[in-house]
């Protein structure tokens, strides 16, 4: 009964979550874990004083492990007694340092979730037998076919993982779904890709710092977008190796590409300066490690032209050096991607610069523009769009900032906590 009681709520929350800003959602709820989890505040819902339900333990424990705590509770004594949603996601939260330790709060039919944790586990076969019963629901779910994928990759059945992610990529222009080599970075640049007719002139910033292995692909990976009307503005972070020189002999090659270098500033800082140069009447971005799948550039200036919006945020996937799809938070390996946003000059100049942090501000710009040009100002794609490298000495994969490092992920929540209060500062009459 309470199970049936809190997944009504919990679908109230969704309505909320999709309705309104998270600034807004804690000015609404300052004192509700669920609420306070939903938003990331996972340091507000440890010190929030509430009745002792079992759905608002729930959240409080979730909060400590997201924040690098070791809260392993026991899954029977919340049997029934807790909202589904509550459940996965204590349990997702728990699969990162322990994923054969949540797979008791799993429910039967919940195949996709039990084949990422044994998956996280490293135990492949297991991860192929939990996905079986899925065979006939593949034609509905992206997030399906990335996580077939991910398992036929690591068992090594490569041609199989790229007839997978063909259907969740988004307009990948693959040349050879049947190869059955490793993946790479490189085998999805839209190489052989019909170019369409332009538009409006596009820039492109992609900033830099210590990057000579990914930058050539990365701004590969944009000169060959179907959308021929762009400028590529490459942004030299002041790098200790030979980042800038391979950005010359890029722009030699292509003269749409402009190199720029300065001292170290740091990645938003660049940005900033890279929105200074634009002159495109829309901007965009791609981090130096990334890259750009062939029609995302045209797919979000023809999204923003139908919907009149000021930004357009899609998807990302990430891939590792060694080939395989990578998850940090388990699943879904498909993810909001705020670093993919394009918006319109007017809406740069509206909103301003990015706050020049060392990580998140990509999310805090997102919602910024909400803010200040109205809740329909973003609009955001299921398109993914974006093929993220996941690597050790990338921002989010760092010890001191990145995704599955305590430290890391306390210092992104300590971020997210303070940009959440002074967006809700700024939205009070």
């Amino acid at each position: 009964m309470l199970r049936h009681l809190f997944n009504i709520y919990q679908k109230k929350v969704h309505r909320l979550t999709r309705r309104l800003g998270p600034h807004a959602l804690y000015e609404k709820a300052p004192r509700n874990p669920v609420i306070l989890n939903r938003i990331g505040l996972f340091q507000t819902t440890l010190e929030t004083k509430t009745p002792r339900l079992p759905e608002f333990a729930l959240a409080r424990a979730r909060a400590a492990l997201e924040i690098g705590h070791d809260t392993v509770l026991a899954a029977p004594r919340y049997a029934g007694l807790v909202s589904d949603h509550e459940r996965r996601q204590y349990a997702l939260a728990l699969a990162r340092s322990e994923p054969r330790a949540a797979l008791p709060w799993l429910r039967p039919g919940e195949s996709a979730l039990r084949a990422a944790c044994l998956l996280a586990a490293g135990d492949t076969g297991g991860a192929m037998d939990a996905l079986r019963p899925l065979d006939p629901m593949l034609s509905k779910s992206k997030d399906l076919h990335a996580i077939f994928a991910a398992v036929h990759i690591q068992a090594g059945e490569f041609s199989r993982a790229r007839k997978y992610l063909k259907y969740a990529l988004t307009n990948t222009c693959m040349d050879d779904i049947a190869d059955d080599s490793p993946l790479k970075m490189a085998d999805f640049v839209g190489k052989k890709c019909t170019r369409a007719a332009g538009g409006a002139l596009v820039s492109v910033i992609v900033c830099a710092r210590d990057a000579q292995s990914t930058i050539s692909l990365a701004l590969s990976s944009v000169a060959a977008q179907a959308y021929r009307d762009i400028e590529i503005i490459a942004i030299d972070d002041g790098s200790a190796d030979h980042t800038f020189q391979h950005m010359l002999r890029m722009a030699r090659v292509d003269p749409r590409i402009t190199v720029h270098r300065f001292p170290n500033n740091g990645a938003y800082a660049s940005r900033n300066i890279g929105m200074r140069l634009a002159k495109g009447d829309f901007i965009t971005f791609l981090d130096a490690d990334d890259i750009m799948l062939p029609h995302r550039v045209a797919a979000q200036v023809a999204q923003l032209e139908r919907t009149g919006a000021h930004a357009a945020v899609s998807r990302l996937i990430r891939l590792s050096e060694d080939g395989r799809l990578v998850a940090p938070r388990i699943y879904p390996y498909i993810r909001h991607n705020p670093c993919s946003l394009m918006l319109r000059r007017s809406a740069a100049l509206a909103v301003g610069d990015f706050e020049e942090v060392r990580m998140g501000a990509d999310e805090e710009y997102e919602h910024r523009i909400g803010l200040l040009l109205g809740r329909d100002a973003v609009t955001r794609s299921a398109d993914v769009q974006t093929l993220a490298l996941h690597r050790g000495t990338s921002l989010t994969q760092a010890p001191d900032s990145g995704l599955n490092s305590p430290r890391g992920r306390r210092a992104r929540i300590a971020y997210r906590e303070a940009w959440v209060r002074r967006h809700a500062r700024a939205a009070r009459p």
